[in-house]
């Protein structure tokens, strides 16, 4: 079959990296034919790479949908406030979408699109990609097919990493609310769909904790500059001196991200110029670095869930509690344990190295995509319709979390 020919909007780390190189290393699935980009050596790249003609690159989303190009799908892949005129367009307009996670950063966002998408024909996946990976999926088996009998809790840590915090949540795109969407959504829906994935049960209520600890302007050491290369006097100890980030011979992420010139002039200039550049503690953030929530679910399983900027390494460990057995395991060590009460048996499982990002699950994920677009027969796992569930439930943590813990229905906020 003819390959999924698509318009992708917005050319930043996942349009560049993760739908841009999975197309140029699978042409017979999917190909990038147009996109919309505002920054220019961004879309001069995405042209580059893809090869573009001039007549199908935009500066913006909007001039994309004032004459079509000759695309079937729309990748979407802008920034989090900016999701719900592309999709209301891509509608309108009857083709396939792919979605980045959040779909929209609000309730009445969701409202809106989830309405909207009831009576939607076409395709539309949203990339909450860890039910791909072969880490998570093997978890769900392990519990269909009953190993440690009927699942009574999930606890579930996500280890954001300090460096990652530094880059994506303090400096980066994702540092602001208004600007993005609360830290649970924006980081962790990922985290609350696989909690409903695994439950097999819609959320009934929750409770949730969390505030901005340490990145913040009263915890600057004395001295510090707004900006690092501004002669920092703490530059040996700090461990977010942006020398030791950006500077060094990586040139993947999170480097890539902040310019298009990886040399070491283009990297310092957008050190010393832009957004990436600034000391940690003066920056205009203000996302949770520590969170904590408990769900309930209406089939009685209950799930403890935390999110942690103060991990050393990027990594989701879980534990499940069955009243037959225990499992336990790590997504990056790519390790599950499974342990049966009555034959006292443990069995290690290990799984294999996984290709791409999030452990596997972004090329996983968009094969699955170009094979519904396709009519091949695809999963399907993550049409719209599934993902709403986490979203709401991270609206409502988030609700929760600013009412100092406040016990949420979930039925009640979501019919807000």
């Amino acid at each position: 079959m003819k390959p999924v020919k698509a318009l992708l909007l917005g050319a930043g780390n996942r349009g560049m990296y993760a739908y841009g190189n999975f197309a140029q290393q699978n042409p017979g699935l999917l190909q990038i034919v147009a996109a919309a980009e505002p920054v220019i050596e961004k879309r001069q790249q995405i042209q580059k790479d893809h090869r573009i003609a001039p007549e199908f690159l935009y500066t913006t989303w909007e001039d994309a949908f004032v004459k079509l190009p000759p695309v079937e799908a729309v990748i979407i892949a802008t920034q989090d406030q900016m999701h719900l005129g592309p999709i209301l367009a891509a509608m309108k307009a009857n083709l396939h979408i792919l979605c980045e996670k959040p779909i929209v950063p609000s309730l009445d966002g969701c409202h809106s699109v989830e309405k909207a998408a009831a009576s939607f024909k076409k395709i539309f996946m949203v990339a909450h990609v860890l039910k791909y990976t072969p880490f998570f999926g093997k978890l769900k088996n392990l519990l269909d097919s009953g190993r440690i009998g009927r699942l009574i809790g999930i606890d579930l840590i996500e280890n954001v990493g300090h460096l990652h915090m530094s880059h994506s949540f303090v400096r980066g795109n994702w540092r602001n609310t208004a600007e993005s969407a609360p830290m649970i959504l924006a980081k962790s829906c990922h985290d609350m769909d696989m909690l409903a994935w695994l439950a097999g049960s819609p959320c009934e209520s929750l409770s949730s904790y969390g505030r901005l600890n340490y990145f913040k302007a009263e915890n600057a050491p004395a001295g510090a500059p707004k900006r690092c290369m501004d002669g920092c006097p703490h530059m040996n100890t700090c461990p977010y001196h942006v020398s030791k980030i950006y500077l060094g011979t990586n040139t993947g992420w999170p480097v890539n991200v902040i310019t298009t010139d990886l040399s070491m002039e283009g990297r310092m200039k957008a050190l010393e110029e832009g957004p990436y550049g600034r000391c940690v503690f003066h920056c205009d953030n203000d996302v949770v670095d520590h969170q904590n929530a408990v769900f309930n679910f209406t089939n009685g399983v209950m799930a403890n869930f935390t999110m942690s900027a103060f991990t050393m390494a990027i990594h989701r460990s879980i534990v499940l509690f069955g009243t037959a057995g225990e499992i336990t395991g790590d997504m990056e060590d790519r390790r599950i344990t499974v342990k049966d009460f009555s034959s006292r048996n443990i069995e290690t499982i290990s799984i294999a190295e996984p290709l791409g990002g999030h452990a596997g699950g972004d090329s996983a994920f968009i094969s699955d995509f170009a094979a519904c677009v396709r009519g091949e027969g695809g999963e399907g796992l993550n049409m719209v319709k599934n993902s709403f569930e986490s979203h709401y439930m991270a609206l409502a943590a988030e609700a929760s979390r600013k009412e100092n813990g406040r016990m949420v229905k979930l039925e009640e906020f979501r019919s807000k």
